[in-house]
């Protein structure tokens, strides 16, 4: 397995600590458990291909962690869609919901280290949940973006290659976003040839920068805005397999309000989500393939 720097959290069981910011990543580290007891597949499973949503994993012992409280997320919504959100795209092409209310950790719960604990992404190859297809209904579809060409992505990517997740929200202000903010991930795997469970991923470390596609307003967006990033890195990538991963946007339902996604909250400071985005694909032995265009 690759090690490289950067935080990492510790897999589900019964005392979970933090670990140093040098070593395997758990997401790897629980995901090979997955690898090593699972019936590995090979190949994508036949159908929509690369051009659909990812993810998941499993644990060779039951976690001891209670499940992840009912945060009504866009997936399961309390809500009725805005205006702004039932006129843009829709959260996925069909990819499988994840069990949130379910969930059990996939690491260790504590959220990211404080924002300017670590200035830069881990790597150059992103994982972007703001990518568009339009069949001609336009859906969000999470691709891995080209380097060399950020507006091309690839909708497989190389079982073991590291990549990272990075979004957020517009923060224009001097202070960080605050408490309640966050963007969290669900993996699950789709291969596994048994009834898998969804891991619930808090982010590793928090970053700034300018960015004309931030969060949950992407579409409306006018301009370069600072983004407030929330970063999960995937330093030994993910085994082969098919797997969803649904990135569920945390925040008080204040700060909905302001978004633009809901008109009223029966607690302002409740945090919620109403925007979310999910995706499945195969990671196999190619390589990826950089031909789609947002």
């Amino acid at each position: 397995m690759s090690q490289m720097n950067g935080p990492s959290h510790v897999p589900p069981g019964p005392s979970p600590v933090k670990v140093p910011l040098r070593g395997v990543s758990s997401r790897l580290a629980a995901l090979v458990v997955v690898g090593a007891t699972a019936v590995v597949v090979g190949m994508a499973l036949l159908g929509q291909g690369g051009d659909r949503p990812p993810g998941s994993r499993a644990a060779l012992e039951e976690p001891t962690a209670t499940p992840t409280p009912d945060l009504t997320p866009e997936l399961t919504p309390v809500w009725t869609p805005s205006p702004l959100e039932r006129a843009s795209s829709t959260a996925t092409g069909g990819t499988p919901l994840p069990d949130v209310a379910g969930a059990v950790p996939g690491d260790d719960g504590n959220g990211p280290l404080p924002l300017g604990t670590i200035t830069d992404v881990p790597n150059a190859d992103r994982l972007d949940f703001l990518f568009e297809l339009c069949w001609p209904e336009c859906f969000r579809d999470a691709h891995w973006l080209d380097p060399q060409n950020p507006r091309l992505g690839s909708g497989v990517w190389t079982a073991g290659r590291p990549f990272h997740v990075r979004e957020g929200f517009i923060n224009n202000r001097e202070e960080p976003l605050g408490e309640g903010f966050a963007v969290v991930l669900y993996v699950t795997r789709l291969d596994g040839g048994r009834d898998e469970p969804t891991y619930r991923y808090t982010s590793d470390y928090v970053l700034r920068g300018t960015s004309d596609r931030c969060g949950p307003t992407y579409r409306t967006q006018k301009g370069p805005e600072t983004c407030e990033w929330f970063i999960h890195d995937f330093p030994g990538g993910l085994p082969e397999g098919r797997f969803a991963i649904w990135a569920v946007w945390e925040a008080p339902c204040r700060a909905w309000i302001d978004l633009g996604l809901t008109a009223s909250c029966r607690d302002p400071d409740e945090v919620i989500s109403l925007f979310s985005s999910g995706f499945d694909a195969p990671y196999n032995r190619s390589g990826p393939e950089y031909e789609t265009s947002r």
